[in-house]
């Protein structure tokens, strides 16, 4: 065995590499559902190397294999990511980093760079995700590389026992501190803003829309949103959470003009993604009736928020469209909260006219296709009906024949004349996208929206619970005298969808296809429930805790928020910890504890010293019995059982001595028998 390789065994024990590489595979077990496959595979063949190195197989990589490792490192992420200043590639980066510090492992000083190292990747963890499990696992992480920290002091530190100990009490000496700086340090935005990485997978509705999308969203149970309400809630045929418009279609699919290419488009028109209707040129009035609310949305990898008609947001970064829509500035990487205020559009005079381009965007259709919904829209215009009449007749030909189902037949080229005059079963988007094509071809402005429509309301936690399988498309059509209208045409088919929910209204084939049908296990359903009103009040009570509600929270503890005060808030409590740990300081430095015998002796020896008859140092016990005797002869007896009893329980390791010692000095008080 070569003199470096037994450097470095007495350097980095056995012990002190397996901690390690525990800790990093606790860190990046959750980060491999976001990092690339290969880096899996070069942590792996890094830590298989190190090994290799601790048994003597292999030497430590010299200049020439470790540039060649962080050449190939680079090399594999420039090619897995489309552009480096993102969060995926930047967290990637560190784990690299994190991998690549494997194979230099040469001495305790490497051992504290990579477990802190560690410390930053466990962090990652909660950029993309803050819900309780992972919040959990974060504190289990933090615990491990503690412990692994720890186990680098020597061999007996690095036992299990020892190691988790040391990190738990070390953890635990760090919450109130933890839990004081969550309340008093200011809650601050970031100092940079990083995007996340465009081809991250979304979930929920798209920026396009095409016969079979929303049928994919009705077999999904997740959360999509949770609304709290300032004030009254609307009634379900009122609950339409309208996220995006769509204007073009090419025959087959719904999008806006550009969607569909990869790049969100900011600044097209006045306010958003392009000139609206004309309708939000016009101011929305300061009283009025309106509804309040706060949206919680779950992460979708997309810009565009959900609300309800004629909405208005004060919060940080949110935006309005001009077809009446919200977008945040960036794709939405984790769950957000936003406030809005929404008026109803009936309560609203309308002033503004449609203009001429946005006249000819709501008439749009393609040049071929559909060639009898076209003929039948042209018969309603030619029989000289007006808008709202001609959408009358539209809904009644849908209430006549038609069915609402979860498994509509898969249609042609000729989606809406299919679905019109064959097979006339569908699901919202197909009822949608039928109704705005018609009264396009009668010469009626429409489009379509698409959204979420309903919820459960959560009556303990006093929520509005928004689920994926709610996501609905419904139409809108412009009338010069009301401005724009919502029209629902699923609600001519299937009216128990908008008033009950999609469960009611599709109760034999909804959620058929699920693994676990939660819906038809009561007691799973309650489960389900229950933990989303925990999700909420996690979110509602930790993750959202900025600066407002820090602000509210000190009002109401200190009744004023000013320098004095908060220094007091602050300071006591530390004052307080600095006396205990002076205090445990102060007792830990009297020398080692003495064993029971000791203790209870000594206690007898106190109770001598208060009737004046004090222990001289190097008197033995037997000694200082005597001189009991001689000053105070009616102790004398009870001193020199009590000195026997000792002198056996303390040399003699007699347990019957050490009870009986107590119970002499139960009943042994000096002071009073004196006198």
């Amino acid at each position: 065995m070569s003199a470096a390789h037994s450097q470095l065994q007495s350097l980095l024990p056995r012990e002190s590499l397996l901690w390690i590489f525990a800790a990093q595979l606790v860190v990046l077990l959750p980060q491999f559902t976001h990092l690339p496959l290969w880096l899996v595979g070069a942590w792996c063949l890094a830590v298989y190397w190190r090994l290799e190195v601790f048994y003597g197989r292999r030497e430590m990589p010299g200049r020439l294999v470790k540039l060649l490792a962080v050449t190939l490192a680079v090399a594999g992420l420039a090619l897995t990511y489309r552009r480096w200043f993102a969060l995926e590639p930047m967290v990637a980066l560190l784990a690299v980093s994190f991998t690549l510090k494997n194979i230099e492992l040469a001495s305790r000083r490497d051992a504290l760079l990579s477990l802190m190292l560690a410390y930053f990747l466990a962090a990652t963890l909660f950029i993309f995700e803050q819900t309780i499990p992972y919040a959990l696992y974060g504190i289990f992480s933090v615990v491990i590389i503690t412990a692994a920290l720890a186990a680098q002091q020597g061999r007996r530190s690095a036992r299990p026992g020892r190691a988790f100990g040391l990190s738990a009490k070390l953890l635990a000496q760090a919450v109130p501190v933890m839990l004081l700086l969550f309340v008093v340090i200011p809650r601050l935005g970031p100092l940079w803003a990083v995007p996340q990485n465009a081809g991250g997978a979304s979930t929920g509705i798209s920026d396009s829309m095409s016969p079979g999308d929303f049928t994919r969203l009705s077999k999904s149970g997740k959360p999509a949103l949770r609304i709290t309400f300032d004030g009254p809630v609307p009634p379900p045929e009122q609950r339409y959470w309208r996220g995006l418009v769509y204007t073009h279609f090419d025959g087959r699919r719904w999008s806006e003009p550009g969607a569909g290419d990869g790049v969100v488009h900011w600044g097209r028109g006045r306010s958003g993604f392009h000139g609206g209707g004309g309708e939000d040129a016009q101011p929305l009035p300061a009283v009025g009736p309106r509804y309040r609310y706060q949206v919680i949305q779950e992460p979708s990898h997309s810009p565009w928020l959900f609300a309800m008609a004629r909405p208005e947001s004060d919060t940080r970064g949110v935006r309005k469209s001009g077809d009446d829509t919200l977008f945040y500035r960036s794709p939405l990487a984790s769950r957000f909260a936003y406030e809005v205020r929404s008026w109803p559009r009936d309560s609203l005079p309308v002033d503004v006219g449609l203009g001429s381009r946005a006249l000819q965007r709501h008439l749009q259709l393609p040049e071929r296709g559909n060639a009898r919904a076209r003929r039948w829209g042209a018969e309603l215009r030619a029989r000289g009906l007006g808008a709202e009449q001609i959408s009358a007749e539209v809904l009644k030909r849908f209430n006549s024949s038609f069915v609402y189902t979860l498994r509509p037949p898969p249609l042609g080229q000729d989606s809406v004349d299919e679905f019109l005059f064959s097979t006339q079963q569908g699901f919202c988007e197909h009822f949608a996208s039928s109704y705005v094509f018609t009264m396009r071809a009668a010469g009626v402005p429409a489009r379509v929206v698409a959204g979420y429509q309903g919820g459960e309301w959560v009556a303990r936690e006093k929520y509005l619970l928004v689920r994926q399988y709610d996501a609905h498309a419904w139409a809108e059509i412009w009338l010069p005298e009301r401005g724009w209208v919502r029209v629902d045409p699923t609600a001519a088919v299937a009216p128990q969808r908008i008033r009950d929910g999609l469960q009611s209204a599709a109760a034999d084939e909804f959620m058929q296809d699920a693994l676990l049908p939660l819906h038809k296990i009561a007691f799973l359903s309650r489960l389900q429930l229950q933990w989303d009103m925990i999700n909420y009040r996690w979110y509602q009570t930790v993750v959202s805790f900025d600066q407002e509600r820090q602000q509210g929270m000190l009002q109401r503890l200190l009744g004023e928020i000013s320098p004095t005060r908060l220094a007091l808030f602050i300071g006591a409590p530390v004052i307080a910890g600095l006396l205990l740990l002076w205090g445990w300081l102060k007792l830990s430095s009297r020398g080692p504890k003495l064993p029971v015998p000791g203790r209870l002796y000594l206690r007898f020896c106190r109770r001598m010293a208060r009737v004046g008859l004090v222990r001289q140092p190097g008197e033995t016990p037997g000694e200082f019995a005597r001189r009991v005797e001689r000053e105070f002869p009616r102790l004398g007896p009870m001193a020199e059982r009590i000195t026997s009893a000792y002198e056996k329980a303390a040399y003699g390791d007699d347990p019957r001595a050490e009870r009986q010692l107590r119970r002499l000095l139960r009943g042994f008080w000096p002071l009073r028998i004196a006198r």
